[in-house]
């Protein structure tokens, strides 16, 4: 162990229920270097991260911050040593109430820096030197961050941690919410940072990352680190410390899809866009991919009824449809599993098993009263089935990575047979074999419906779709059977200008 580490972990393990989230682990950051963490959802990785930053005060073992021993109580005693977070959830680094302005300079207004009378242009000249670097110069700073979407939203949080100087900066799935343009302005911050003789703990399930930028990777599996890998290393290395052999995906064919369940003609869901007309047969997975903004998520919200469209029609299995609330899309078989899972799926104060059946509690009751036995049923045979890692389903939702949070969210949707199964961006914080598992089940719910994977990342739309529709500017640029896939065409569809499309 390296005296001149920036932060040492020495012998660390904490509790927080059975199995221990994190057992003997040691490991060090050091100066200019970046250290990716690697492992399976639940494998103890934010644990550790909560343990550096002083969220969790209470663990066995040592820190070292400088070569002296420190026992934070809390991030305020963190940061102000140079440790600088970002967390994987993303609303939890950001004040929603407040202005875009406000966030960038939150570290400054809670300074005893700031004086107790707030002058406004001084926040604004703060935030503007804070947000240029990162790309953020086209925001509104005067616009409500609640307003945002959940891309900006993330990098209005790392700009801000890139702004304070840290020693020790932390990165927990810091790219799942942005495009591959803003992830390559991330990618160049970093490289300078390093230069600076910064260290950075790097947190991705996105594996490709990872082996690009990391100079070392740890792997931590059941709370303990079972790998130290220094560059160069290769992903299926850090893939089998995580998890083990991981079983080859089988060679698979586009399936002989059935008639039409989801016909869509002229709709229109957002100002100023052309028509669309898109038809998806029984049977078929089909994958939508696009860059941010591309227009995914407003097609998936005029599907299940939360924005109505400005002109076009759309019909499920037959029957044209028009939803005026999500309840009557859920009564005709559409299902949503949304991109913003903290904002828009998850009720933090529900148990796992409540967050599954809430949608479909009129199944499990009969004259007013619940049958709580066939909802425990129902609900561990989906968490057993999509490999949610908790303790039982009885368990509190907020106990879960993030990572298993995702897979219940997917499991909700899954309760009841649909007829149309939409997944906007369903890989968000999970590891490969989770989605191998997810992928599995999303295939199989495909065998009378239809399913539609919504996705930035083209590898997670190649892994499970029969068929690809690349979105460009809310129109569809192109698509490709999974029989005859040319990745550089799809990527070409993807990011051509608006114009350029036929």
């Amino acid at each position: 162990m390296n005296e001149e580490s920036v932060v040492r972990v020495k012998s660390v393990g904490k509790s927080c229920g059975a199995p221990r989230a994190l057992d003997d682990v040691t490991c060090d950051f050091q100066p200019g270097q970046i250290t990716a963490l690697g492992g399976a959802n639940g494998a103890g990785k934010s644990t550790l991260i909560k343990i550096i930053c002083g969220y969790y005060p209470d663990y066995e073992g040592s820190v070292f911050v400088g070569g002296g021993a420190v026992r934070y109580q809390n991030p305020s005693d963190a940061y102000r040593s140079g440790i600088q977070t970002v967390h994987q959830s993303i609303n939890q680094g950001v004040v929603q109430n407040m202005t875009v302005a406000e966030n960038l300079a939150l570290n400054y207004m809670l300074s005893t820096e700031c004086d107790l009378i707030v002058k406004r242009e001084e926040i604004l000249e703060r935030a503007r030197r804070i947000a240029e670097p990162m790309g953020l110069g086209h925001l509104d700073l005067n616009m409500k961050v609640e307003r945002l979407s959940q891309s900006d939203r993330q990098l209005i949080i790392i700009a801000r941690a890139i702004a304070s100087e840290p020693k020790l900066l932390i990165l927990d799935e810091p790219t799942s919410s942005i495009s591959e343009r803003e992830t390559e302005i991330l990618f160049e911050k970093l490289m300078m940072l390093r230069a600076r003789g910064v260290a950075i703990l790097y947190v991705s399930h996105r594996l490709h990352e990872i082996k690009r930028i990391a100079d070392r990777v740890f792997v931590i599996r059941d709370g303990r680190v079972s790998a130290t890998l220094e560059k160069p290393f290769d992903v299926k290395q850090i893939v089998t410390a995580m998890v083990g052999a991981v079983k080859e995906r089988e060679a698979r064919a586009a399936k002989s899809a059935g008639e039409p369940i989801l016909e869509i003609r002229g709709l229109v869901a957002k100002e100023g866009k052309k028509p669309l007309d898109l038809t998806v047969r029984r049977g078929e997975v089909l994958g939508i991919t696009g860059l941010i903004g591309a227009g995914k998520s407003e097609l998936a919200e005029v599907l299940f009824g939360i924005r109505a469209p400005l002109a076009g029609t759309f019909s499920v299995d037959g029957v044209e449809r028009r939803f005026r609330n999500i309840r009557e899309a859920i009564d005709a078989g559409v299902h949503l599993v949304p991109e913003d899972r903290a904002n828009n799926a998850i009720v933090n104060s529900f148990s796992i098993r409540d967050n599954i059946t809430f949608p479909f509690l009129r199944i499990f009751s009969a004259l007013g009263v619940m049958k709580r036995r066939k909802e425990r049923q129902k609900a561990t045979e989906l968490v057993d089935s999509i490999g949610v890692k908790c303790a039982g389903e009885s368990a509190p939702i907020d106990s879960l990575s993030g990572g298993n949070q995702q897979k219940v969210v997917v499991a909700r949707w899954l309760v009841r047979p649909s007829k149309v199964l939409i997944l906007d961006e369903p890989f968000q914080g999970v590891d490969i074999k989770s989605r191998h598992d997810i992928g599995e089940y999303i295939r199989k719910s495909a065998k009378d419906g239809a399913v539609i994977v919504m996705a930035t990342d083209l590898d997670e739309i190649i892994e499970v779709a029969d068929r690809i529709v690349v979105f460009n500017d809310s129109k569809i640029a192109g698509e490709q059977s999974l029989d005859a896939l040319d990745r550089d065409q799809l990527l070409h569809w993807a990011a051509q200008s608006p114009d350029e499309i036929a």
